[in-house]
């Protein structure tokens, strides 16, 4: 009897590879190829070796059974190992490339590719493109590890309609010092992409490990994603380079890697859930070219840049501000955030979205404040989203002129207020070791409820931490807030027991020089508080403030038109006659749609 899993094989051994890494192999493995399309064989199979290719391997054409009963014809490549067999490609092409109008089932299994001067497999578009425990190991100048381009048939860029069922399961793409490639890049895939349990490491140019460029249900689960910095080389003094400069050269060279994990180019309906971020990465997830519905969760997101020339922060999600019709980017509330205590390294809020289209659900950064390093770490973590009331006065600290102290809010004489557009105001204290305060009142008595939950959106402008304590009641600090050293806008929330009092103290023992964008004391314990991204994030509450300074917004007055001027802010229109007062959010819909949103 025929044994089917070895008659089906077409053995490159048979058709004369030799497999020692030295000898060209090339013809040998494309007649095992080719005979996979005109013979018996459905398989080329790669026994244990290295076999060197100097030219592309191009695939046969693929053909579907019909209606009509004619055999189909797939092709799988399949070794002994991912560590095992292996190609090497010296070319500066592709190792493996299809020139077909499709090439579908297809599948890549258990064997590597070593192409340090070019790419490693290319293929158009098709169905049913499978990559099982392959390995990618090295990219060639502006190549990929696995690169399909969904939308070419025939060299044609403009025919074709797309690959689907697009599979990778442990896989591998590995890209070593000297090489200027990237990981994989998919195109115009209309439906059903999945990594699974896929590794990609190091990239130490700036290119992202993993594009999606007009791609729809695409879904990562369990993948890794790994980049080194730059190292810095010994000095050497004999050639005049001191180690400052050579520190400086290598500061330059981080400032390059800017380029994110994960790239979503106009993509959709897109989850990336139980995967995981280390190292020195600028960002996990950068959005592009109006990108919509993509959800991160259950991610260990780990950014240690652990050496002071390290300019990378680890933001979480980028949206390039280009991309303005961009909707419903949600970080879910199961990602585990964790940044180094380096003194000199430049961490990031969670966040940098122009366009107004993240979310986040009850997300926090984990980072232990453990030792010294928090006086001068550059860590600020938004918590992002919709809930509860306001009750404090005066949140946006507005004030009748440019320079007058808040109303509704009672400072100290030795704070000085600069009020900010559209809405916040820049405060500064230069006093040294004695207790100063901006007094807040409350719209009623902080005893209603069991818990309260005191928000801080701000920046800082002085360049170091400092901290800053929060009194509720005017007795004893109840709390304390450490301001992040970085200029970037920060969210932090803490929560407070209830006390039988109307007013809340902001306490503060050495010189600041920081913004407030909005100030809350919301009740309950609340995991998703009210912030908008793209502006100014503050409630406007205009009592005893000039109608020449702001709207005055009154009892029974109707909100303005909800529109581009309005975007990502907050309006207050105060309640009278006994009513509460009611918080309204504008937010953007599609298409250039808004909204006023109703607060709590």
């Amino acid at each position: 009897m025929a044994n089917l899993f070895t008659d089906y094989r077409a053995n490159v051994m048979d058709f004369g590879a030799v497999g020692n890494g030295t000898a060209d192999d090339t013809n040998a493995i494309q007649k095992a190829i080719d005979a996979c399309a005109t013979g018996p064989y459905t398989t080329v199979y790669l026994p244990r070796g290295r076999y060197k290719i100097t030219k592309t391997l191009v695939l046969p054409l693929q053909v579907r059974p019909n209606t009509s009963g004619t055999q189909g014809t797939g092709i799988k490549m399949i070794g002994d190992g991912m560590y095992d067999s292996g190609l090497i490609y010296t070319g500066t092409n592709y190792a493996i490339y299809s020139d077909k109008d499709i090439a579908e089932s297809i599948l890549f299994q258990d064997f590597y590719i070593n192409h340090a001067k070019g790419g490693g497999i290319y293929l158009p578009q098709g169905a049913h493109q499978m990559f099982e425990r392959f390995f990618s190991s090295a990219c060639g100048i502006g190549k990929y590890g696995v690169y399909i381009q969904g939308m070419r048939s025939q060299e044609n860029s403009t025919a074709g309609y797309g690959s689907y069922m697009v599979s990778f399961r442990n896989c591998r793409f590995w890209q070593e010092t000297g090489y200027l490639g990237t990981g994989v890049r998919i195109e115009d895939i209309p439906l059903c992409i999945t990594f699974d349990n896929c590794f990609f490491s190091r990239s130490v140019r700036n290119f992202s490990h993993l594009e999606l460029v007009n791609c729809y249900g695409a879904h990562i689960t369990a993948c890794a994603f790994e980049r080194t910095e730059q190292q810095v080389p010994p000095a050497d003094p004999a050639n005049g380079r001191t180690e400052e400069m050579v520190k400086k050269e290598a500061i330059a060279s981080n400032n390059v890697m800017k380029a994110p994990l994960i790239k979503l180019d106009n993509s959709h309906s897109v989850s990336i859930l139980e995967s995981h971020a280390e190292a020195t990465y600028e960002t996990f997830v950068g959005i592009y070219n109006h990108s919509s519905d993509v959800l991160i969760d259950g991610c260990r997101l780990d950014h240690y840049a652990i050496t002071d020339y390290n300019t990378n922060k680890g933001y979480v999600v980028i949206v390039d501000p280009n991309s303005t019709f961009s909707t419903n980017i949600r970080v879910g509330a199961r990602n585990y955030r964790v940044q180094s205590n380096h003194p000199n390294t430049t961490h990031g809020p969670v966040f940098k979205d122009p366009v107004g289209c993240v979310t986040f659900d009850q997300f926090e950064d984990n980072t232990p404040f453990r030792d010294s390093f928090y006086l001068t770490e550059r860590r600020s973590v938004p918590v992002i989203g919709t809930a509860g009331n306001n009750i404090l006065k005066n949140p946006a600290l507005y004030a009748a002129s440019s320079t007058a102290s808040p109303q509704s809010t009672t400072p100290d004489s030795s704070f000085s207020f600069i009020q900010l557009p559209t809405s916040g105001s820049r405060i500064k204290l230069s006093l040294n070791g004695t207790k100063q305060k901006i007094r807040f009142q409350l719209t009623e008595n902080a005893d209603k409820y069991d818990f309260y939950t005191f928000v801080l959106v701000g920046s800082n402008n002085s360049g170091k931490s400092s901290p800053i304590f929060i009194d509720l009641g005017g007795d004893t600090n109840d709390l304390t807030l450490i301001l992040p050293s970085g200029s970037e806008r920060f969210t932090m929330n803490r929560t407070l027991k209830k006390q039988s009092t109307t007013i809340l103290d902001l306490v503060i023992y050495e010189p600041v020089d920081f913004n407030i964008y909005a100030i809350y004391l919301i009740p309950n314990i609340v995991s998703q508080i009210p912030y908008g991204s793209d502006a100014q994030a503050v409630s406007k509450i205009f009592s005893e403030v000039s109608e020449t300074t702001v709207l005055s917004i009154k009892p029974s007055t109707t909100l303005p038109p909800a529109n581009s001027d309005y975007r990502g802010k907050f309006v207050r229109i105060e309640g009278g006659n006994g009513q509460e007062d009611r918080l309204y959010f504008c937010k953007k819909n599609a298409q250039d749609s808004y909204q006023w949103v109703v607060i709590g």
